[in-house]
């Protein structure tokens, strides 16, 4: 039934496109490509199933996100009680929990340790005026309970760091300090995870907690007009994070991403835009993932280039010495 519906949209779809586009061959042609194909994503998967599944949802649901379940492969259901963990509630974090909250996510732990300031307003879209001087966590759950009041989060008032002498992989998990203890019990909590961290190597530690529990695992970052992004999948047997990025930084001969601090981190120039890209980008990916939709972005640094309109997929050669290869499947 599914292949029959797939074909007849194909034919309405290509009158449309020749009406609306006559003027313009090659530009209706890209779009009948483009949109015909993602269409015909549709007969690979069990849409009946789906639907039965999606059927489970309550009335307030069904309307709430009647559009998007109109696209028949994402599973809304499946959506809902999936659970999201993010660290670092900045730029690129903030967009990632405005985008889930819209796609129907419920279940949230984010953590950061800051106080919103006059300077994160024009990057950080869940804060306003009236929040300065207050912590993140707090203004973003209540942001986010006013999107979605069915909406479930915990919150830490934390900092994340990575101390210089240690490594997670070399030891049970039993024999983590109490501060990385509480991270692990996150991760483990998490069915996918985020982190826009910048400092105290949170990035590197969540990469390395994240291939210890086997979770898939979303990076972004941005500076200027390009907007970067990794994704680890420990089902798509992809490379790491550790993979992805060098050691050191030549400008201060300190780990990258590891053990800077913000009294002498490289300062990023954040633009608005930039952020809410890799926010929606890592959140369409994160959506991807829990429909079990084919993402040929894990494995894959992203780069976005906002200057020139352009999006890059380089995929990352697993580093066979990386500290992480005994984790990964």
């Amino acid at each position: 039934m599914s292949v029959i519906k797939s074909e007849f949209n194909v034919k309405i779809l290509k009158k449309i496109l020749e009406h609306r586009y006559y003027k313009q061959p090659e530009l209706m042609n890209i779009k009948f490509r483009l949109l015909s194909s993602q269409i015909e994503y549709s007969k690979v998967y069990d849409l009946e199933e789906i639907a039965k599944i999606n059927s489970q949802l309550d009335d307030y649901e069904k309307i709430r996100w009647k559009n998007q379940i109109r696209n028949t492969i994402l599973n809304q259901q499946k959506i809902k009680d999936s659970r999201v963990a993010v660290f670092g509630c900045g730029g690129v974090g903030t967009n990632v929990l405005v985008s889930l909250a819209y796609f129907g996510i419920y279940n949230f732990k984010i953590v950061d340790y800051d106080k919103i300031e006059l300077s994160n307003l024009n990057e950080q879209t869940l804060y306003c005026p009236d929040d300065i001087g207050k912590l993140k966590v707090n203004k973003a759950s209540e942001r986010l309970k006013q999107i979605n009041p069915r909406i479930n989060i915990i919150t830490y008032n934390m900092a994340v760091k990575y101390p210089l002498e240690l490594s997670v992989l070399e030891l049970n998990d039993t024999n983590y300090p109490s501060e990385i203890k509480n991270v692990n019990e996150i991760i483990k909590w998490a069915d996918y995870v985020v982190c826009s961290l910048d400092y105290y190597g949170g990035p590197y530690l969540i990469n390395d907690l994240c291939i210890k529990n086997q979770k898939p695992y979303y990076w972004g970052a941005c500076n200027y007009f390009l907007g970067d992004m990794f994704i680890y999948h420990p089902k798509k047997k992809v490379p790491c994070l550790r993979c992805a990025l060098g050691p050191t930084d030549f400008s201060n001969k300190t780990s990258f991403i590891r053990y800077q601090k913000p009294e002498d981190e490289y300062k990023a120039i954040n633009l608005t835009s930039t952020n809410i890209i890799i926010g929606t980008f890592i959140s369409e990916n994160i959506i991807k993932d829990i429909c079990e939709i084919e993402n040929i972005n894990n494995g894959h640094y992203i780069i976005y280039d906002g200057y020139e309109m352009k999006l890059y997929s380089i995929p990352i050669i697993s580093d066979i010495n990386c500290k992480c290869s005994f984790y990964k499947i």
